[in-house]
């Protein structure tokens, strides 16, 4: 993967906390930067909801969170592609 340089400017006491997080955790800065931009990225990937599913929100009386129903959903569409023995 190609890398670009970034410039970043934060307050001299957020600069000496990466510093001291860096050397505890043997990571350059520049590698928890990179680290906590794909944690984010994977967070709101997670939490992300199609249109099309946004609109039917609230219509299901249930306690089920949304990742389980699609699951459920998925799973079911599953079935029909296994082979019945």
């Amino acid at each position: 993967m190609t890398k670009t340089k970034l410039t970043l400017y934060v307050d001299k006491e957020i600069s000496e906390i990466a510093k001291k997080i860096a050397k505890l955790s043997g990571k350059p800065i520049s590698t928890l930067v990179k680290e906590y931009f794909t944690d984010k990225a994977k967070q709101i990937e997670q939490t992300y909801i199609e249109e099309s599913v946004k609109e039917w929100i609230g219509v299901l009386n249930t306690s089920k969170t949304y990742e389980e129903l699609r699951e459920e959903i998925v799973a079911e569409k599953l079935k029909k592609y296994e082979v019945i023995s």
